[in-house]
């Protein structure tokens, strides 16, 4: 960001230096760049300590972006004139230009010395700041810029973005307030202003903004789409397919296309949502989101074999698509074909080791795929020794240790005990850990301390059936007949529910919009 206007400090110079100065200065005016810096040349030549002429000679390399010889030429005038805080914004603009934000910073902050207060310094260094992700600092300078001028539509926007990183929400939307008595319906910035509140989960605070912005550019794409994004973040599904709806329709833009599918899903237009999403897939067939949104809109509508089809010709497509593979590993155990559901998972955690949804669906899928049950354990091993945050990896592991320790009639519970206390330490409602501790001590004769596990596990989730149903045996071991009966009648009620379908469907849901 340059500096507004050019302040030429002539010092005594030679008076063929001066003229030639001049002659040069009014040539840069009149944007006559090779006379310009034919004169500014010989007025160096003249007189070689002129530091103005090399601002001037810097100026004309900078607006014909040759950024490199305008560095050149800042630095020179910097050293022959110290105290040109004009010199110093000029080379702190052309490090900005370059990237180069260290040299950058340290120009500004010598103009800030020069020159206290200085509103383009304090500004580039808000930008510098939020550049490096230092919002804190960022929003010091262009508080600084604000409190200068206090309707500075720049300084404001810098204010908004680092109060949104900051998550200073209140004072947030008061800058936002700001900002939308001071723009116009027409000015591009308003757009801006509403496009960072959304992108920082302000929608409610971007939409009136946004419906201005359309009011004045009914035709831009870009306008529609965002408003439509932020009406369907919101929950407004009917106003984002209004507004969304003709854009979607006549110009063939993937990423709105598959975003009216989403709309649609949420209106409960079956069909329409389908179709959607298999028209963003065909127009954009490279892109894996558009290729799993498809896919798992037929998950989520129970049709399933079709979604094995599509998910497996896609990740033939896209081979190193982790996503496209945990949706053909969800949508074939959806389909009860467990072994290809737990291979198609392996491969997803391979791409991607950290991949949490992965590993969730991998403990899902681990009863039913008896072939590659010590891949599925030696992949969750091999991902918890990474220390995840993720209690249902614990969970899966320890329980899935404890069967294995019973099925060969040893007695292993300790280190599956240790796995499910893990779980509890970052989800203390984790209601099936409390049920497989539950079972743990029943199995062991604890029946008393399985009792009050089992009663956590159902007053954590009270439609937990097998917790239900394992309080019943304890009950009964303990010798208590009414609460044995109460709990397994409630047991035979809750026992024809879906359980593992719906955690593979929302796990599955979750990956998507």
């Amino acid at each position: 960001m340059l500096a507004a206007g050019c302040v030429w400090a002539l010092a005594e110079q030679a008076p063929e230096a001066r003229r030639q100065f001049d002659d040069a200065r009014h040539l840069f005016e009149q944007r006559q760049w090779d006379g310009a810096q034919a004169a500014a040349t010989r007025a160096l030549a003249a007189d070689p300590q002129m530091g103005d002429a090399e601002v001037l000679l810097g100026l004309i390399a900078t607006v014909r972006s040759q950024f490199a010889d305008a560095e050149k030429h800042f630095a020179r005038a910097v050293k022959l004139q110290p105290q040109n805080d004009q010199a110093y914004a000029y080379l702190g603009s052309t490090y900005l230009q370059e990237k180069r934000f260290s040299e950058a910073a340290d120009a500004f902050r010598k103009v800030l010395a020069l020159s206290p207060g200085n509103v383009a310094a304090n500004y580039n260094l808000g930008l510098i700041a939020l550049e490096r992700n230092s919002p804190e600092e960022a929003l010091r300078h262009f508080a600084a810029v604000v409190r200068a001028r206090q309707s500075d539509v720049p300084g404001l926007i810098g204010m908004l973005e680092s109060q949104l990183l900051l998550r200073q929400t209140s004072v947030a939307r008061e800058t936002a307030q700001k900002l939308d008595g001071l723009l116009e319906d027409r000015d591009p910035r308003l757009f801006q202003v509403a496009a960072l509140l959304a992108q920082h989960d302000e929608p409610d605070a971007a939409i009136p903004m946004m419906e201005r912005a359309r009011k004045a550019f009914p035709q831009s794409y870009d306008v529609n789409y965002n408003l439509a994004l932020a009406c369907f973040q919101t929950g407004k599904y009917d106003r984002a397919a209004e507004v969304l709806g003709p854009f979607a329709l006549t110009r063939e833009k993937a990423e709105a296309v598959n975003l009216l599918g989403a709309i649609e899903e949420k209106r409960g237009h079956v069909a329409d949502a389908e179709h959607a999403f298999e028209q963003a897939a065909r127009l954009e067939p490279a892109n894996e989101d558009y290729r799993f949104d498809y896919g798992n809109s037929l998950v989520q509508h129970g049709k399933n074999q079709p979604a094995v089809a599509f998910f497996r010709g896609a990740a033939a497509d896209l081979t190193r698509s982790w996503k496209l593979r945990v949706g053909l590993g969800a949508a074939c155990y959806l389909a009860g074909d467990y072994e290809n559901a737990a291979e198609a998972l392996l491969e997803a955690v391979r791409l991607k080791p950290d991949l949490q949804v992965g590993y969730f669906l991998l403990g899902e899928a681990y009863d039913s795929s008896a072939h590659l049950q010590p891949a599925i354990l030696a992949a969750l091993a091999a991902y918890l020794k990474t220390a995840p945050r993720d209690p249902w990896a614990y969970y899966h592991y320890g329980s899935i240790l404890y069967a294995r320790a019973q099925q060969e009639g040893k007695d292993d519970y300790q280190v599956p005990v240790a796995n499910l206390n893990q779980a509890l330490r970052l989800d203390p409602k984790f209601a099936e850990a409390y049920l497989e501790l539950g079972i743990i001590a029943l199995d062991r004769g604890q029946t008393e301390q399985s009792i009050r596990t089992l009663e956590k596990a159902v007053s954590l989730d009270p439609r937990l059936a097998a917790a239900r149903y394992r309080l019943g045996l304890a009950y009964q071991r303990s010798g208590n007949a009414a609460r044995a009966k109460e709990e397994l009648d409630r047991f035979r009620a809750l026992k024809d529910e879906e359980r593992y379908r719906g955690r593979v469907l929302e796990s599955l849901a979750s990956m998507g919009r």
